[in-house]
């Protein structure tokens, strides 16, 4: 299955960051890969993308999340290992660590197709 479009994936940890993209390329959806939510949220692929795929630890500035999260317009799969209010933000389901391939493909799948 080949998915039209580019999830973005952003993690700091390179191999945390090569398993996601790894589990969702498995899935057929094309990635593309950033160290820093800003960094993917600006890459040349931002515009082809269809979602993000965010680690809470990609995200520099918590304060600015909200902002920069509406600004993308796509939704974003947030995977965090707590619930707080970044549960809140503009078009995010959560996926909670640790966690192994389904759930993070269940999640880009229903946040792509507005459910959450």
């Amino acid at each position: 299955m080949t998915t039209p479009g580019i999830v973005l994936v952003a993690a700091p940890d390179g191999a945390f960051r090569r398993s996601l993209q790894f589990a969702l390329e498995s899935a057929g959806f094309a990635t593309d890969g950033s160290p820093r939510a800003t960094g993917a949220f600006a890459s040349k692929a931002a515009g082809q993308s269809i979602c993000a795929v965010i680690d809470d630890r990609a995200i520099d500035d918590w304060r600015r999340a909200r902002e920069q999260f509406s600004r993308f317009g796509k939704p974003v799969v947030l995977v965090t290992d707590l619930i707080d209010g970044r549960a809140a933000l503009p078009n995010v389901t959560v996926v909670i660590k640790p966690f192994l391939g389904e759930p993070l493909i269940e999640a880009v799948t229903n946040a792509i197709a507005g459910i959450h």
